[in-house]
């Protein structure tokens, strides 16, 4: 079942952080569990002990790379690859990769235009179509989490146009 997302972000990225918090809200309305990473005050490195049970909670992780990561960022994702989570990751086209995945293949990359998102839906949907689904159910929470992915998305290229002005 995939019916919980992990979403992480820079510490330092207000726009990322609005962007998962509102992901959050929205996902509560129709049945999804969007996890945020628990972070301490001034932490700069490493990972909490609540932030590794989200991710052990969730079916996907989902991260913003729109900027070089911080060390905690790096750190979740570190950790989601040991879990063998499947992993998306969405980065500004203007910025490209900031994430070294080495060997891992359980990972779909997006490098997106965010005046120009349809590619990037379609990436989504694909990767996350091709998870494995069990039962009906599972095909439907895929949808749903393509669909608030595609929000998430939604929610950046509204940034990006706002930010082009």
């Amino acid at each position: 079942m995939y019916k919980s997302i992990f979403i992480t972000y820079n510490q330092n990225s207000t726009f990322g952080q609005n962007t998962a918090l509102r992901l959050q809200t929205i996902s509560n309305l129709y049945g999804l569990s969007v996890f945020l990473p628990a972070r301490l005050l001034n932490q700069s490195t490493g990972i909490t002990k609540e932030t590794e049970r989200r991710i052990n909670q969730s079916s996907i992780v989902a991260a913003f790379g729109l900027e070089n990561l911080t060390l905690q960022m790096q750190a979740e994702l570190s950790y989601a690859i040991a879990r063998k989570k499947p992993i998306i990751v969405i980065y500004d086209k203007g910025i490209g990769r900031t994430v070294d995945f080495g060997e891992y293949k359980n990972k779909q990359e997006i490098h997106t235009d965010f005046l120009d998102t349809e590619n990037a839906l379609h990436e989504i949907a694909r990767f996350l179509g091709g998870l494995p689904a069990k039962n009906t159910t599972s095909k439907k929470d895929i949808g749903v989490a393509e669909a608030l992915l595609g929000v998430g998305l939604g929610l950046l290229a509204l940034w990006a146009l706002s930010k082009s002005e």
